[in-house]
């Protein structure tokens, strides 16, 4: 037992003092611990952050729902962000190659690259979108701030009561002039490319190129400004919006009693905090496993980030909240909101036309999204990109680069870039993008537990940087496996029909490869053991 002790302490040593030209990871480092936790934390500070909150449409909902989220993040979201991150840094290797420790769970890595694909794909028609509005903001005065005489369906003025069917100002002018939205839903087809969202589209992805290109070491160049940036627009807004009338509705109107109503809420909540903290995709694992060479704190990396996160989110969903109370003050009566990826934007959109000097924070606010989606996508690409550069790949990554962003550009165009390009992202934010970071964190704490043992991991995460994990982190590893596994399957629900049936297609796809990894490694031990009792 001294032997494998000593013989894992110096291979860990000698991994640390130099680094291996046949590993799957290029080659970046960061020469100080500053710079490589400040890249770990702006991981939690994206577009997904200021945009994507599930209920901002349901005030009934909005604080009950942030409420558990909350909850879910220490008890869940927390550990395995703090177990994926030490798993980059004890492995020193990619999503791929990071589970020699266990080859039965190698299929792992290929699911959370298959949700990095499905959640940059999503994010991609986001960036659009941002800069689209930043865009209309440079205008004379903002599109939004009035009623169009063309729109179909009817726009509502403000200080009146909102028709059944009509749309307050900012909702119309996203759904008419910046989508060209198809009404009907995705009947008849996704309807034409809409050109001007599409060129957006193709620019982002051009930048996206142009930053992914310098890899990950002159990425963390960016992180600075856009969090600083993220920063300012949520400290601005939160002083400025809960002066308007209107903004504590949220508060007055919410019902705690939805969470006995059933766990649909509850499921949100926890992929909810997976998908702020992102977690399931790879992406930990690979800043990790570009660590640098001396010994650090993840405990202290993993708790600023938590911080950095439930600020970030939870900020900003009540600027938001805020916000949609105020305008609902406008028309007394419902607002109408549609529920989903747009709601953010649309509530974004009134909200800066309410303040003084409204078109200069229409241009700051949408600026601020556009450089947090290009981070987000960037950091995605990245993920993706470390999991194959490898001797094959390593002498033509750009090559490999072009071949992604092109792949994305193109099924984002005749996809997301479409009249019906919405209904294809909400679909993706509910099913695929969502739903399989649960079973994959689930599976990730089994095999570090169970399979691996997690005695001898936590040697390895303090051979790698001098601490042992806390109780409270070995506890949660122990029992997330059964509580996730059972959260997840609890809600294998049909709903209609027809999104059902490719929703979950969609997720089975995703987590097929840990089962076709599975079978594979069973069949092949049981074959060798035969051989091995022939002879």
């Amino acid at each position: 037992m001294t032997e494998s002790v000593s013989t894992r302490t110096k291979s860990l040593t000698e991994s640390t003092e130099s680094v291996s030209t046949e590993g799957p990871l290029i080659e970046d480092r960061w020469t100080n611990n500053i710079t490589y936790r400040q890249l770990v934390l702006s991981s939690c500070v994206g577009i997904i952050q200021l945009w994507w909150h599930p209920y901002l449409h349901d005030f009934t909902k909005l604080l009950p729902f942030l409420f558990l989220y909350n909850v879910f993040s220490i008890f869940f979201a927390y550990p395995m962000f703090y177990l994926e991150l030490a798993l980059g840094v004890v492995s020193k290797k990619g999503v791929l190659n990071c589970w020699d420790m266990a080859p039965i769970a190698r299929g792992i890595g290929f699911s959370m690259l298959i949700t990095s694909t499905f959640t940059v794909l999503a994010l991609g028609i986001v960036s659009a979108w941002s800069l689209a509005l930043t865009v209309h903001s440079f205008h004379a005065f903002l599109p939004w701030l009035h009623c169009a005489a063309a729109a179909s369906p009817p726009c509502a003025a403000r200080h009146r009561p909102l028709p059944t069917g009509s749309e307050v100002p900012a909702q119309s002018f996203f759904f008419n002039f910046v989508l060209n939205l198809k009404r009907n839903g995705l009947s008849g087809g996704l309807g034409n490319v809409v050109p001007e969202l599409t060129v957006y589209y193709v620019i982002s992805w051009v930048l996206v190129y142009f930053i992914a290109c310098k890899r990950i070491y002159s990425y963390s160049k960016m992180v600075l400004f856009k969090d600083v940036l993220a920063y300012f627009v949520l400290f601005a807004c939160a002083v400025g919006v809960f002066r308007l009338k209107g903004a504590t509705r949220m508060f007055k109107e919410c019902d705690w009693g939805v969470l006995s109503n059933g766990l649909q809420i509850w499921r949100d909540a926890l992929e909810y905090s997976f998908l702020q903290m992102t977690i399931s995709q790879g992406t930990l694992v690979m800043l990790g496993s570009y660590s640098l060479k001396q010994k650090h704190k993840l405990a202290n990396t993993a708790t600023l980030a938590f911080a950095v996160s439930k600020s970030c989110c939870t900020g900003s969903a009540l600027i938001l909240g805020a916000a949609h109370g105020a305008l609902y003050v406008d028309y007394d009566n419902s607002t109408n909101i549609w529920r989903g990826a747009s709601s953010s934007m649309i509530i974004w959109a009134d909200y800066v036309a309410r303040i003084p000097g409204s078109q200069f924070w229409s241009v700051i606010v949408f600026f601020t999204l556009y450089v947090l989606s290009l981070s987000s996508m960037a950091l995605l690409v990245q993920t993706i990109i470390s999991s194959f550069t490898g001797r094959l790949v390593r002498k033509i990554t750009w090559a490999f680069l072009i071949l992604i962003c092109v792949l994305f550009c193109f099924i984002g165009i005749i996809t997301l870039c479409t009249q019906g390009g919405l209904y294809i992202l909400n679909f993706l934010m509910s099913w695929p993008v969502s739903k399989p970071r649960v079973p994959i964190a689930a599976l990730v704490t089994f095999i570090v537990t169970y399979v691996y043992g997690q005695t001898t991991f936590c040697e390895d995460i303090y051979f790698a940087v001098g601490e042992y994990p806390c109780v409270f982190l070995r506890i949660c590893w122990a029992l997330s496996p059964v509580m996730l596994l059972t959260t997840f399957l609890s809600g294998m629900y049909l709903g209609p029909a027809a999104e059902a049936a490719v929703g979950w297609t969609l997720v089975l796809m995703t987590l097929l490869p840990i089962v076709v990894v599975v079978l594979l490694y069973l069949v092949f031990k049981f074959r060798v053991r035969n051989m091995l009792n022939e002879k």
